[in-house]
């Protein structure tokens, strides 16, 4: 089985690039001083993340908040993929709020709710599968002792 043991970190704008490049995340934050995590759908515009859901599924306060968004594609055979997870202040957004570009997110059968988060803190990780066995470590990582020569 594959192992997450190659990996290296992703700049802040090559993290956001590939949120923008899917649409499909979690959003964490507290509800009852306990954690919450809620599937939603997002896009990346000029840097922040806009979240939207049905109101009754996004149970986030309306006040400004510190939440953690998180999204990923890892394949589940091979363990390739990426991981990006952002921390920031979540806000809720009103139709006078959103920007043309983003007025579709309103502009649906059913009512939505639109959290914008400014990223504060981006950690982006990209998974490949090991380039050795776990144990073997390959012949660049043999160790030589001088005092045994």
């Amino acid at each position: 089985m594959p192992s997450f043991t190659d990996t290296h970190a992703l700049s802040d704008a090559e993290s956001l690039r590939r949120l923008g490049d899917i649409s499909f995340g979690r959003i964490v934050y507290h509800r009852h001083a306990l954690p919450t995590i809620q599937p939603v759908s997002h896009i990346v515009d000029a840097g922040v993340i806009f979240v939207h859901a049905e109101p009754h599924t996004l149970t986030l306060t309306p006040h400004r908040q510190a939440v953690a968004y998180e999204a990923d594609t890892i394949d589940p055979a091979t363990h390739a993929g990426w991981c990006v997870t952002v921390v920031g202040f979540a806000e809720d957004l009103t139709t006078r709020d959103i920007r043309t570009p983003l007025q579709h997110l309103l502009d649906v059968p059913h009512p939505h709710r639109v959290i914008r988060i400014r990223p504060e803190f981006i950690t982006g990780t990209e998974y490949g599968p090991a380039l050795h066995p776990i144990g073997n470590p390959g012949p660049e990582s043999t160790h030589h002792n001088p005092s045994t020569s």
